[in-house]
């Protein structure tokens, strides 16, 4: 089935500048280290892309409406469709001092937050430096290599894509969701408990599910803290009659067993009597 705008797609890919041919974006670890762009604290699995919803380049997004599961696709990106073109007036100068109040030292080739924009050092010199605002690939053309892994139809996969897309350090198996008519329960893993702004999480993934399952009315979180293991039932061995009530019991017993002993040698012997009733020959 044909990928469409709003449909969830799990995607790898592998992103280069054309001019140089540099990986600087990669999903899947073997193609990162053939491109000597591994990284150890990264994390090599399939994204989830909402199509259609800028949650990638735009180039990528509109290649992939139309395009099937299994498919691969290979596009270049001009700027426009990649991270735009540069803009002269995102280039400013600043005196040093002003950065190193805010504990940055001014560096070329730096990466820096400043007022809440994240911005690129150029040059530094004479108590000045020069901060560009656009993003470091500005202005290039891009190719992209991209393999549709899967088509995410059901909404508790959905739902689970969503949590790993918000919690990546922990399996999204350990989640576990349903999905009750407008209600979703998401019961988290004890491991999740102490994650630094877990609570940021899921704030942002219940509007998230509110947002891209307009059916889902109210999300819920559960916590369990398991205190001791479940103690299992203890089976207890049958117990033994007391001696005197053997005893008691010991002749109706023996009772039944010389009944039982005589109902057999009754019915061994009326046997008998039919076999030699049978064997005599006729008319006699």
């Amino acid at each position: 089935m044909p990928i469409k705008n709003g449909d969830f797609v799990l995607i790898d890919y592998v992103l280069r500048v054309k001019d140089s041919n540099e990986v600087f974006d990669v999903t899947m670890e073997d193609q990162a280290k053939a491109a000597n762009a591994y990284s150890p604290e990264q994390v090599y699995e399939p994204h989830l892309i909402m199509v259609g919803q800028g949650w990638m380049l735009k180039g990528m997004d509109e290649a992939l409406v139309g395009a099937e599961e299994g498919q691969e696709k290979e596009l270049e990106m001009a700027p426009q469709k990649a991270f735009g073109e540069r803009d002269g007036t995102k280039v400013r100068i600043v005196p040093a001092r002003e950065l190193t109040r805010q504990g940055v030292t001014p560096r070329p080739g730096a990466r820096i937050e400043v007022g809440g924009a994240l911005a690129t050092i150029r040059s530094v010199g004479s108590g000045r430096v020069t901060i560009d605002y656009n993003h470091p690939l500005a202005g290039k053309v891009l190719s992209a290599k991209i393999y549709i892994r899967k088509i995410v139809s059901d909404p508790v996969e959905r739902i689970r894509e969503l949590v790993h897309r918000r919690i990546r350090n922990i399996s999204k198996d350990k989640f576990i969701i349903s999905n009750l008519g407008n209600l979703v329960t998401i019961e988290l893993p004890e491991e999740s408990f102490t994650l630094e702004d877990i609570q940021f999480a899921k704030k942002g993934l219940a509007k998230e599910i509110g947002r891209y399952l307009p059916e889902v009315a109210t999300v819920q979180f559960i916590e369990s803290h398991i205190l001791k293991p479940a103690a299992k039932p203890e089976v207890k061995p049958a117990e033994e009659k007391p001696a005197a009530e053997q005893k008691a019991e010991a002749p109706v017993q023996a009772a039944k067993e010389e009944a039982k002993a005589e109902e057999s040698a009754v019915a061994e012997t009326e046997t008998k009597g039919d076999r030699s009733k049978k064997a005599q020959p006729q008319g006699l």
